[in-house]
This record gives C-alpha cells, structure tokens and sequence, in this order.
C-alpha cells in the first residue's frame, strides 16, 4: 500500500510496514541467522537497532535484495525509512501509564538529500479529552542537513483546550536526546537561541547525537547546526 508503483513485490507476505518508516522482517524459521530481505525503493533504510545505513538506492519502482544478519540475540530485524523523524520514549516502566511523563528521544534518519520529516500526535493518554475539548496537540520536526548552515526545528499546532497551558505542560514533554543517523561530517557548532548544545559525533558510523538539548515537543524550536 505504500509502494503500490511496485508490482514486483505484490505477493510477498513475510515483510510488512508499521505506518510508513518502520519495516520489519520477521524471522519465520528456526536456527536462521541470516536472512534474505526486499527493501523497496527509491527509498535508503537504516537498521533500527544499530542505525546504520543497511540499503543504499533501490531503483525507481523495484526494489534492492540484501542478506542481513539476524542473531538468535538480535531480536526482529526493523528498519526505518530514509527521511523520517520518529519519536520514541526509551525507559522501561511496569505500565504505559508510568512512562506518560517520560522524555522523548527524536531518531532521524536522514534520506538521500540529507533531510527528513515526522509528527508526534500528543494527548493526556488516559481520557477523551482531545475529542470534547480538544487538549491535544501536534508536533511537525523537520531536519535540513543538505547545507553548511543545517537545522533541526519543530512547529507545534495546539488545540484550543491545550493552548494556554502549553508552556506550564512543556516539562512533561521533554526531548532528552536527539539521534541523527546519515551525517557526513563532524558539526563545528549546535545552538539554540545561542546557547550552545553538546553533541557527540560516531564519524565511522556517520551518527550525530544531541544530548539533554533542553527542549520540548510541545513548543516551538530551532538548533542550527554549523559546518
């Protein structure tokens, strides 16, 4: 459904999407430690466990064959697409109640033009209350790496039930940790509002972290990123 211009993959039945970022290939079989998977094109595919880039450009209405590895240790192999932004909260709790305050970490997968793009849909998680007065919001990240002055910003359209409480609850929408997989080169300088933020950059596995940016899903922000 989401590549429907490629019929060569129409009678597959061992691999599907969640959404449209997450591609998973479950592994059917005993003792199989490796694995034959189609990721279909044009877009580029980085493994969701060790973020690296696993497929490079498959062509326009195909698809590109690899074998992967897929330990007894390894868990399902996932993928996530090239030019996506996903938001995920990373500490393990008893309950999904527990983890309603946890922070967010951003992984971006950077595409073929270095840049990408997600939304995180926020509500209070436990009532209906996005449906009868509206407290809920939208968070749209955009990442822009295709230049020397790069950027990393998110716009917030907040419902009129949230909307002047949006900065008091901003505390339990945190965004701890920001993970960027595809970037080429070290970053001379990331700044918000001048301040500066620290990073971390993996040059051999091209992964450029932000940590403790101070930021929140639930405003509006910009990092520029200088090289």
């Amino acid at each position: 459904m989401q590549y429907p211009e490629t019929e060569t993959m129409y009678s597959l039945d061992d691999q599907y999407l969640i959404g449209s970022d997450l591609f998973v290939k479950p592994v059917t079989a005993p003792g199989v430690t490796e694995i034959e998977v189609l990721f279909p094109g044009p877009d580029i595919w980085y493994d969701a466990e060790t973020l690296q880039l696993v497929s490079g450009h498959a062509p326009l209405n195909g698809f590109e064959k690899m074998t992967v590895p897929c330990p007894l240790d390894g868990g399902v192999p996932v993928y996530q697409r090239g030019g996506s932004i996903i938001s995920r909260k990373l500490r393990l709790r008893r309950s999904a109640k527990l983890m309603k305050a946890d922070p967010y970490t951003l992984f971006i997968a950077l595409d073929s033009s270095k840049r990408a793009s997600g939304s995180l849909y926020m509500d209070d998680e436990e009532t209906f209350a996005h449906m009868t007065n509206d407290e809920c919001a939208e968070a749209s990240f955009v990442a822009d790496f295709s230049s020397s002055a790069s950027v990393i910003s998110n716009s917030v359209s907040v419902g009129d039930g949230w909307i002047d409480n949006a900065l008091t609850m901003s505390t339990d929408r945190a965004i701890e940790r920001i993970v960027i997989m595809g970037v080429e080169a070290e970053p001379k300088s990331i700044a918000q509002d001048g301040e500066e933020v620290y990073f971390h950059f993996d040059a051999d596995n091209h992964l450029l972290v932000l940590r403790k940016p101070y930021v929140s899903a639930l405003l509006d922000w910009e990092l520029a990123v200088v090289f």
